[in-house]
């Protein structure tokens, strides 16, 4: 049975220090013959040629088990290139659009609901005022109501405000991608490639439309 590495290596440090032994004994002149120091040599000699061999075995051990990992990692990867798992990543993506696409147009829904009743409610103000039955603002509270575009209320039920959809989509993805180090992760190239996106269509903005620049500048937009 073949050495490992280790003992081998071990037997020849111990011939070694056995030969090394006898060397210094024939140096205080101890009975050592000539004999014992050539068969000490020639076990040196034959436990070199076993580490050589162990080192040859561990070698092709280490090949097998690379060949056998890389083998393993080939087929995993035929099944990922090959595999149903793109089509799940693709179904699951077009569901998660479609779900942002309905998120937003109900959003767009009430907000557009909600700046007409505001409408109503501003021209309502204005009629009052004109007829000298309100010299303040919300001169609709007379009705239990009030309100402008981007909000309506009813004292004692509650109110109604525009939702922010851009912040609504952002919260909405946040709360997918979870709170795990790789959620946190994905959080941040998310805003990273939304920057990065809105980067972009500012500058075609002001490549199309140079005379933006300033105005865009003023707001402290820049591409």
């Amino acid at each position: 049975m073949p050495l490992d590495l280790t003992t081998a290596r071990q037997e020849l440090d111990d011939a070694r220090a056995t030969l090394a032994t006898l060397e210094e004994q024939v140096r205080d002149g101890a009975d050592v013959t000539p004999q014992q120091l050539a068969a000490q040599r020639e076990l040196i000699s034959f436990a070199e040629l076993r580490v050589e061999a162990a080192q040859r075995t561990e070698t092709r051990i280490r090949e097998e088990e690379r060949a056998a990992l890389g083998a393993a990692a080939k087929t995993s990867a035929e099944q990922l290139v090959t595999g149903a798992g793109m089509d799940e990543i693709g179904d699951a993506a077009r569901t998660a659009v479609d779900a942002l696409a309905r998120l937003a147009a109900l959003a767009y829904q009430r907000n557009e609901r909600i700046a007409e009743v505001g409408a109503s409610l501003v021209q309502l103000d204005e009629d009052l005022k004109a007829a000298g039955l309100a010299d303040e603002p919300w001169g609709s509270r007379r009705y239990g109501v009030w309100g402008d575009r981007g909000r309506v209320a009813v004292p004692g039920v509650g109110a109604a405000e525009q939702l922010d959809v851009g912040r609504l989509s952002v919260a909405v993805v946040t709360a997918g991608l979870g709170d795990s180090p790789e959620g946190r992760q994905a959080q941040m190239r998310h805003m990273m490639e939304f920057n990065g996106l809105r980067s972009q269509m500012i500058a075609g903005l002001v490549k199309a439309y140079p005379a933006l620049a300033p105005a865009l500048a003023r707001q402290g937009v820049t591409a």
